[in-house]
């Protein structure tokens, strides 16, 4: 979680979805930062990878080659620390970005600003075969730097497999002629609607355009003198205009459009609850049918995913173990606490990540909350339930804030103080004089009871052993005795 927080991981896993939506595949790079002593995650260009094209999977993968664009100042920079040594680097000259990398697109928007720096572009050749890598530059036809490698940087997922190999199939490529036919056809369409505008005819025999407008631009209630060619034709305006037809739009055409967008919508596995459409999902049945159904048609390409990211935690924890200097201040997922990790404390540890996806459809607000509030009765009446936790839940799980509750130790104090002030009305000895403990409820209630009870039997006792006249106040007449 630190590495994937200091990343920005959601953008850069958002950025590769993105590129395998539009461009076949994702390609995500891990490397380690030395400045920042951390693993570094960046999502490369899928057209400046080339990688074994005659396998299927991406773990079969022989070797891998990158088109690495860097900017002059930091070949420099390795040129002068060492990093990068060959008798050829004086060949080696500023160049312009490569336009074959980006789509026409981008090369339009940015391509004017890369143009502004100077770049070289460095071949970078991981060979899996031999554990080897090399940078290669090509103005100087020279290896500027190898070095045995244990691990592939490089991990990359696709939506869609190809059967053929590991570059997989575009989204946008499968519902392309779906899309393209809603295009054609909604553009028919839209001219159908341009023509219902209403348009009105009018006789140019009996009057002239110019006429007309000098009309429709004069000001309400005022005169307005025209020539008519023929007086006695105009007098009736019925006979002047005329209706045109505005054509209608097929039904056939809009049931069809909702047909390729169905179409379109099952191939993408775009499920309604996907969409947003299915957010007042409430009952169990309902969000098992949902559930199942994301399930059915997505998780194929959430498995792909998912297999991407894990591989890159395993690759930054390894980086770690291998390359972390400094200890790290870190939060353990489910503690609120923060821990202190070292390289001792990781050096010789084995982890095996596993990604849970979020899905917020099952974790419905709404759906818990109803939940909760049918189980409290039986949960309250447990004994073995914590009720202050249960209430918590309840009160964060209705949507409440929880300062509502009142905070727990302010709540013993004020148990604490309530049973010292009851022992003093009774004349029983403080709970601190028992070592501070408290007493527990039910010995409260007993010793809350206890002295009236033994009260009311001694003065029962005593009123049936003294005979009548002792019951009386001193200088009080004799009871009469029959």
């Amino acid at each position: 979680e630190y590495v994937f927080d200091s990343n920005n991981m959601r953008r850069r896993a958002a950025t590769a979805l993105i590129d395998a939506v539009l461009c076949k595949r994702g390609v995500l790079k891990v490397g380690w930062n030395v400045a920042e002593d951390r693993p570094m995650v960046r999502v490369l260009e899928p057209g400046a990878v080339f990688f074994d094209q005659t396998v299927r999977d991406p773990d079969d993968i022989r070797y891998w080659l990158e088109a690495a664009v860097i900017p002059w100042t930091e070949f420099q920079r390795r040129v002068k620390s060492g990093a990068y040594k060959s008798d050829k680097l004086a060949d080696v000259t500023p160049d312009r970005y490569p336009k074959w990398i980006s789509d026409t697109y981008k090369t339009n928007d940015v391509g004017p600003l890369r143009d502004a720096f100077e770049w070289v572009t460095v071949w970078e050749y991981y060979d899996r075969e031999n554990n080897k890598v090399m940078h290669y530059v090509r103005q100087a036809d020279a290896v500027v730097f190898e070095s045995e490698i244990d691990y592939i940087p490089y991990s990359m997922f696709s939506l869609n497999q190809s059967a053929v190999d590991c570059l997989g199939l575009s989204e946008v490529q499968l519902v392309l002629n779906q899309q393209e036919t809603i295009n054609d056809l909604l553009t028919h369409m839209k001219q159908i609607v341009y023509l219902m505008i209403p348009r009105i005819l009018y006789n140019s025999e009996l009057i002239s355009e110019e006429d007309l407008n000098k009309a429709v631009e004069s000001a309400s209630g005022s005169f307005v003198g025209i020539s008519p060619t023929n007086a006695e034709g105009i007098r009736s305006l019925g006979t002047l205009f005329y209706e045109m037809p505005i054509p209608q739009v097929p039904v056939g055409v809009e049931n069809f459009i909702a047909r390729q967008e169905a179409d379109a919508a099952f191939i993408s596995a775009l499920a309604e609850a996907a969409r947003g459409q299915v957010a007042g999902a409430r009952t169990a049945t309902e969000m098992a049918i949902i559930d199942a159904q994301m399930r059915t048609r997505l998780a194929t390409r959430e498995g792909h995913i998912n297999t991407a990211l894990e591989d890159v935690a395993e690759k930054c924890f390894y980086l770690s173990k291998k390359y972390m200097k400094a200890a790290k201040l870190v939060r353990v997922s489910g503690h609120e606490g923060w821990s202190e990790v070292g390289l001792s404390e990781i050096r010789d540890v084995d982890v095996n990540f596993s990604m849970v996806s979020y899905n917020p459809i099952r974790q419905n607000p709404s759906v818990l909350a109803e939940t909760l509030l049918k189980l409290f009765p039986l949960l309250a009446q447990d004994p073995n339930v914590n009720k202050r936790m249960l209430m918590e839940e309840l009160i964060t799980g209705v949507g409440l804030p929880s300062k509502l509750l009142i905070p727990a130790e302010e709540v013993e104090a004020q148990q604490q103080a309530a049973m010292q002030q009851l022992a003093a009305a009774q004349g029983a000895p403080p709970a601190d004089g028992l070592g501070g403990a408290a007493l527990p409820p039910e010995i409260a209630a007993m010793m809350g009871g206890a002295p009236e009870q033994v009260a009311s039997t001694e003065t029962t006792t005593a009123a049936e052993q003294q005979p009548a006249e002792a019951s009386l106040a001193a200088g009080g007449p004799s009871p009469v005795r029959a």
